[in-house]
């Protein structure tokens, strides 16, 4: 399938219509190591880049004035990174699992959806060929080493949305088939 052949009964919807929120983080000065239990960390993008939410990538927050907690990571928050290489800008994840203090770089945004059960579809669309294809169509930068894409372009990424039981049924089918691949 492709946006431009989706079966009749879906609809296009751009993701500015699907998300209510987006939050980014800030930039802040770190230690390059990843924090102890007592400290705060701040999100890498490679936290986001493999698939999974791997808080571990982070590095250690060294001015606690700037310390946030609207910032941290809470479970089930859709991440997605807004910089990085070709391959890995527009890279998501959905933190299922959140053991330490974290907060968000100024290169990783958390997406608020107006529906919460859109986050697996969301996340399968923007990891599918067709939602790659878009990403990297959309981000700017002149070095393939570093691209990013903006909130309004990301906003432009179109969605296709089937109704709602059969995007169940979809989502469901596509966990069960990638968690046999784990």
């Amino acid at each position: 399938m492709t946006l431009n052949n989706i079966p009749p009964n879906w609809v296009l919807a751009p993701l500015a219509d699907l998300v209510s929120k987006i939050e980014t983080g800030k930039s802040f000065k770190c230690d390059e190591r990843r924090p102890a239990s007592s400290e705060i960390g701040v999100l890498k993008v490679s936290a986001v880049s493999w698939g999974r939410y791997q808080e571990d990538e982070s590095k250690t927050c060294t001015d606690p004035d700037r310390v946030n907690p609207a910032l941290f990571v809470q479970p089930g928050d859709f991440l997605f990174s807004r910089a990085n290489t070709i391959d890995l800008v527009g890279a998501c994840v959905i933190a299922r699992e959140v053991r330490q203090r974290t907060m968000l770089s100024d290169k990783i945004l958390r997406f608020h959806f107006s529906r919460d059960e859109m986050k697996p579809w969301v996340l399968h669309l923007l990891r599918s060929a067709a939602g790659r294809k878009q990403i990297e169509a959309l981000s700017t930068g002149n070095q393939e080493s570093m691209r990013n894409i903006g909130q309004e372009r990301i906003g432009q990424i179109l969605v296709p949305m089937p109704p709602a039981a059969e995007q169940t049924r979809i989502v469901e089918k596509l966990e069960e088939l990638l968690s046999d691949l784990d």
